[in-house]
């Protein structure tokens, strides 16, 4: 009799705390009848107790959700796991009115005398997701009017370097190895430019956190070849050779995007590496199914005061080759394009003794 009594005492103090927490809380049971609400529910809602007490939760879930959800809640009573908010979905509530509101949820399972039940902590995020939309249109509009400006800048340098390079064949006549030697000049400060003026776009796009990663199963070597061919000419002109690793995998990624680090860090590694070097490429699948892909070469190397600022934005050393063109940018969008797919990069580096590019990305990233 008394142990009756302490559990009564301890169910309705228990009753009076999720009463007064914030957020609707709603109890089902196993077969998804609703046991408990507290008032937040009755607020956020639009239902009274009575009206939700021993109806299946589905009544509080959009109709064109509820059959999906129903398998969901089947499959989560057969194991049961704590799930917090936060965790990424994108779920939605009915109110009593048949209006919608975005919602976060937390589950969490417990067992009492009458069997498991499950807790659910609802969350409106109404004014969170109308932020969120803000801020994405908000970045759309600035992306709208950055693609414009790039496009402004981008059509004269194109002239100019389309032009330059019709001097530089004869179109208009013998040139002087002078006159050469200048449109070579504005030739080289054209293709920097454009180069700049590209990498600012993507880097916006990448900060925007607002990029969406196409995704594409690709194998690894072609993927490699392929970054290698867009750089031949830069590595015959330094008379570098390649020295590639056989391997032999496939690997899902944006395609487009992992051969732009490709190329970076290869243009890098040629630029910094003595004439009639190799360039040492390898990629490899660890224990985990991570694909990681380093790029050696053999040129001075650099110092342990500026490896901590490699990838930071428009920072770039001339220490190690004063002649390099760079525009500070091509390390920090490579570090925003592996992060992007949920990895990370790193270099590893001492005076006179070459440096060590290398990235590493899951196998296989959620879309």
């Amino acid at each position: 009799m008394i142990d009756t009594k302490a559990k009564e005492i301890g169910e309705n103090s228990f009753l009076k705390l999720i009463d007064i927490v914030p957020d609707a809380i709603v109890i089902i049971d196993k077969k998804g009848d609703i046991k408990y609400v507290n008032s937040q529910t009755e607020e956020m809602f639009g239902y009274n107790k009575d009206e939700l007490i021993g109806q299946k939760i589905e009544i509080l879930v959009p109709d064109r959700h509820k059959k999906e959800h129903t398998g969901h809640r089947d499959k989560y009573a057969h194991s049961p796991i704590r799930r917090s908010m936060g965790s990424g979905l994108d779920l939605h509530g009915k109110r009593k009115d048949g209006s919608e509101i975005p919602l976060d949820i937390m589950l969490s399972p417990f067992e009492t005398t009458e069997g498991r039940l499950v807790i659910s902590v609802i969350r409106d995020i109404s004014s969170h997701k109308e932020m969120e939309n803000q801020a994405k249109r908000k970045a759309s509009q600035l992306e709208d009017v950055v693609s414009s400006m790039t496009h402004d800048l981008k059509t004269p340098l194109l002239a100019t370097k389309t032009s330059c390079s019709h001097m530089l064949e004869g179109y208009f006549g013998n040139l002087t190895e002078e006159q050469k030697q200048v449109i070579e000049l504005l030739q080289q400060s054209s293709e920097n430019s454009l180069t700049l003026v590209k990498n600012l776009l993507s880097v916006f796009r990448y900060e925007s956190r607002f990029y969406k990663l196409l995704l594409e199963q690709v194998d690894i070597s072609t993927l490699l070849n392929k970054a290698i061919d867009s750089v031949k000419s830069l590595a015959s002109e330094n008379k570098i050779t390649f020295k590639i690793v056989p391997c032999k995998f496939e690997l899902k990624c944006d395609v487009f995007e992992i051969e732009r680090v490709l190329v970076n860090l290869l243009s890098n590694a040629i630029k910094h590496s003595p004439t009639g070097e190799n360039v040492e490429i390898k990629a490899i699948k660890d224990v985990d199914g991570n694909i990681i892909v380093t790029i050696e070469d053999k040129g001075l190397g650099i110092s342990k005061e500026d490896l901590p600022n490699l990838f930071n934005r428009f920072w770039y050393s001339r220490r190690s080759n004063p002649n390099a063109h760079s525009t500070g940018l091509g390390l920090y969008l490579s570090k925003q394009i592996v992060e992007a797919h949920g990895g990370k990069i790193w270099a590893e580096s001492a005076v006179g003794k070459g440096t060590k590019m290398s990235f590493k990305i899951p196998s296989l990233i959620e879309s």
